[in-house]
């Protein structure tokens, strides 16, 4: 029985944040290889079929939301009665995903055969979300280990398909869905070898799922607005040239999504037990340091990583601070989310009553994420269509519709929380921080750093990356000299490593 002592926040925290780096890294030269090698053209129709795909997994929240939450608490059978549902709903998606690429291949004239291929990938994140929430909630660092396993498979195989067999985008896909196939392999291997793998549908459970499934369906239309931003912009725009900028913006968004995502499994399946206070001030501490390092290299070298995508997307390189602050905010406002609906008590005894649920903020906190995602599309159908045509601007506007949409709601989840639990905002160790980040940004201004522009890949990159290993020295000698609090977890992480030897 995995209990609250079992689940170690900094461990896994730290496992999964590894990965967050690795797997930015590698996403640096995964994203090098497919913009390089794919037309602009081509780099579009990876980030549709990624954002469909990505819209069409959000179903599985329906399902997924309480397998967390009634594993955690002892349900067993929970597993396998969510693995039902999956099984079902993948021949559902698949035959929404199929009709989908016919109707983008009517917008865009090509690009079917490719969509089509893409359809794996969706079954695959299927499965491996189904198995990687049971990991979630007993041991977050499983799914830390099989990112690395994800990530290196990848960028080998992205590099064997479309560099040396010169598959380009059709290389491209292949290469994710047999990396995903081996990441879902490795995660259910590991269940199994913990003992947590208990395949047993229950009845019971899939009725109060079903009848309280409005609870998730909330969370499922947040996501399926969210994942599909850049495919309902194809469908504005008709241009997958505005993907393809857009592509690069958000290029900051997924290592920074990755930072909160590296602290908020654990704290989840603490709170799910006993929510406590401590845990969630400790969250917000590693959050800041994970991302403030990051904020800093998204915005003073943001020209520098847009030519290192292609030089043809320099021109986009505003959009990459952009959505960095945007995902700093969905990050801190996600943290404030998943402390909450962890200490939520609504469900601790079964789905007994719906008056409860509504109540509850189960209901109530993705009420107002989806009224703000809303939000956001209502100010893309007024503003997208003044500046159709103009790929850049119109990237640009996706953008700032997203930043805003989320801004209007922030106040809400803070006084949300404040209601919940007395807690204290780490402002020292967000101040600490922010030395030491605006030390590394200086770095890089005093340098030259932020005027390289990498026109050949081999040649320039490794300039790039002696630059950002100074800054990274930089950033945390100047948090060690600063921060008590970073100098304990310093020490700590020194005791543990010696410990286990």
């Amino acid at each position: 029985m995995i209990t609250l002592s079992t689940i170690r926040l900094h461990y896994s925290t730290f496992v999964n944040f590894a990965s967050m780096i690795y797997r930015m890294l590698t996403s640096v030269g995964f994203l090098v290889i497919i913009a390089r090698r794919l037309s602009t053209e081509e780099f579009g129709l990876w980030g549709i079929i990624f954002s469909i795909v990505a819209m069409l997994l959000m179903p599985t929240s329906l399902w997924t939301m309480w397998l967390q939450r009634f594993y955690a608490r002892g349900y067993r059978e929970a597993l396998g009665t969510a693995l039902f549902f999956s099984i079902v709903y993948s021949f559902i998606s698949l035959l929404v995903y199929v009709m989908l690429a016919y109707f983008e291949n009517s917008i865009l004239s090509w690009g079917l055969d490719y969509m089509l291929l893409g359809s794996f990938i969706l079954l695959l994140r299927i499965f491996d979300t189904c198995f990687s929430s049971v990991a979630n909630v007993t041991k977050p660092e499983i799914v830390g280990y099989k990112n690395f396993i994800y990530e290196t498979l990848r960028l080998s195989l992205t590099y064997f398909f479309v560099i040396l067999l010169n598959m380009k985008l059709s290389g491209a896909i292949i290469s994710v869905e047999l990396s995903l196939a081996i990441g879902l392999l490795y995660t259910i291997t590991m269940l199994y070898r913990n003992g947590l793998l208990m395949i047993k549908f229950s009845q019971n459970l899939a009725i109060q799922w079903l009848k309280s499934f409005y609870i998730p369906l909330l969370n499922t239309f947040l996501g399926i607005l969210r994942n599909g931003l850049r495919a309902f912009v194809s469908w504005i725009t008709a241009s997958e040239v505005t993907i393809a900028y857009l592509n690069v913006g958000f290029a900051s968004e997924s290592p920074l999504i990755r930072a909160y995502y590296s602290v908020v499994p654990a704290l989840y399946a603490r709170s799910l037990r006993r929510p406590r206070s401590e845990d969630l001030e400790e969250s917000l501490r590693l959050f800041f340091l994970f991302s403030g390092f990051l904020l800093v290299n998204f915005t003073v070298l943001s020209k520098t990583i847009a030519s290192m995508f292609n030089p043809t997307y320099i021109k986009a390189f505003f959009l990459i601070p952009l959505v960095a602050f945007y995902a700093v905010i969905l990050g801190l406002m996600n943290i404030f989310n998943t402390f909450i609906l962890g200490s939520s008590r609504a469900d601790v005894e079964g789905l007994k009553s719906h008056k409860e649920l509504i109540k509850s903020h189960l209901f109530k906190l993705p009420t107002v994420k989806l009224l703000g995602l809303l939000f956001t599309y209502v100010l893309l159908l007024m503003f997208l269509p003044l500046v159709r045509g103009d790929h850049l601007l119109e990237a640009m506007v996706a953008v700032i519709t997203l930043f805003v949409g989320n801004i209007v709601i922030f106040p809400y989840f803070s006084y949300e929380l404040n209601k919940m639990t007395r807690y204290n905002f780490p402002w020292n160790e967000l101040f600490h921080v922010s030395i030491a980040s605006v030390t590394a940004g200086l770095y890089y201004i005093f340098s030259g750093a932020y005027t390289i522009e990498i026109r050949s890949f081999w040649k320039d990159a490794p300039q790039l990356g002696f630059h950002v290993a100074v800054a990274t020295i930089l950033y945390i000698l100047t948090l060690y000299m600063t921060s008590k609090w970073f100098r304990s977890l310093v020490w700590r992480a020194i005791s543990y490593i010696i410990e286990e030897r």
